[in-house]
């Protein structure tokens, strides 16, 4: 005998996914040099602004100085040329002029800046690819010199099927397992993506993110995870394992045991979920009912 229960019953979308750091720089020198420090090492916790590395700014301060003083002599040149009463044509050269030089001036400054790579956001240092005495450019590269990434906030990199997006929205609540834990962290969905990550004979896969809550502890970027995205909860529902509801003459029934005998009753149900049945009408909380019958003859025979 089993008993009518009332419950929460929750429907969820299960997924497989890989945890990520919600922040991450990926970081290299915009301008060209000899690499002249490495204060850093792989592990070391880092502030905003924190220095990661240097190159050699003795050029690029150069540059800074001379773009300085022609900004100065244009703006003496100016100055001269109006208490000279030059005319309109000659200013608005000289201005355009002075325009030009400053702006030559912030971009050496911006390059000088560059010369020092700082952190944009706290964190840990996750890679250093550079050291002492090398040669760095302007160009892109294809990795980073030096990478950050935050520890203290998480996100989930999953995927679900086709037939699982249509029930999946931004904001819904999930249940994550890191692989090799048995403690569940907690989340929400941050994105749904509705392009296809992949495909593979005929079946689909689309991209969701997770955000995690809160701080935990103990996770590692590139770690697998289990998601239990919840995308229905109904509170107060009174259910029945679903093997002990059976269809008897076109009735929907359960069995009761009077005097040592099975007795039907008939139930209104609702939504199955899984392995439980919702009860809308004839039973009550506490009622017992057969869980699996074995029952011979006629339209009452229900199996096992």
């Amino acid at each position: 005998l089993v008993s009518a229960t009332t419950s929460t019953i929750r429907q969820s979308v299960s997924a497989t996914g890989t945890l990520e750091p919600a922040h991450r720089a990926d970081l290299s020198f915009l301008v060209s040099g000899t690499v002249t420090s490495v204060p850093v090492a792989v592990g070391d916790e880092v502030k905003v602004g924190t220095v990661l590395a240097k190159v050699d700014s003795a050029a690029l301060q150069t540059a800074v100085t001379l773009a300085q003083a022609n900004v100065t002599a244009t703006q003496d040149q100016l100055t001269a040329q109006k208490n000279a009463g030059s005319s309109a044509v000659q200013l608005a050269s000289t201005v355009a002029q002075l325009a030009s030089v400053q702006s030559r001036l912030t971009d050496a400054k911006t390059a000088l800046a560059a010369a020092s790579m700082t952190s944009p956001i706290a964190g840990t240092v996750a890679q250093v690819n550079i050291a002492t005495g090398d040669k760095v450019g302007s160009a892109a590269s294809s990795s980073a010199q030096i990478v950050v990434i935050s520890t203290t906030s998480w996100v989930v990199q999953a995927s679900v099927g086709s037939a699982d997006l249509p029930q999946l929205k931004k904001g819904l609540q999930a249940e994550i397992t890191p692989t090799g834990s048995t403690t569940k962290i907690f989340g929400t969905v941050k994105t749904v993506g509705i392009v296809a990550s992949s495909s593979s004979g005929g079946s689909a896969s689309f991209p969701v993110t997770i955000a995690v809550t809160g701080r935990p502890k103990g996770l590692y970027a590139g770690g697998a995870a289990t998601v239990s995205i919840i995308v229905k909860q109904v509170e107060n529902v009174l259910t029945v394992p679903t093997n002990a509801v059976h269809t008897v003459n076109a009735k929907t029934v359960v069995y009761q045991m009077v005097n040592g005998a099975q007795v039907s009753t008939p139930v209104t149900v609702g939504t199955t979920y899984g392995a439980v049945t919702q009860i809308l009408s004839g039973l009550k909380a506490g009622d017992n009912v057969v869980g699996t019958t074995f029952r011979t003859g006629g339209n009452n025979s229900t199996g096992g």
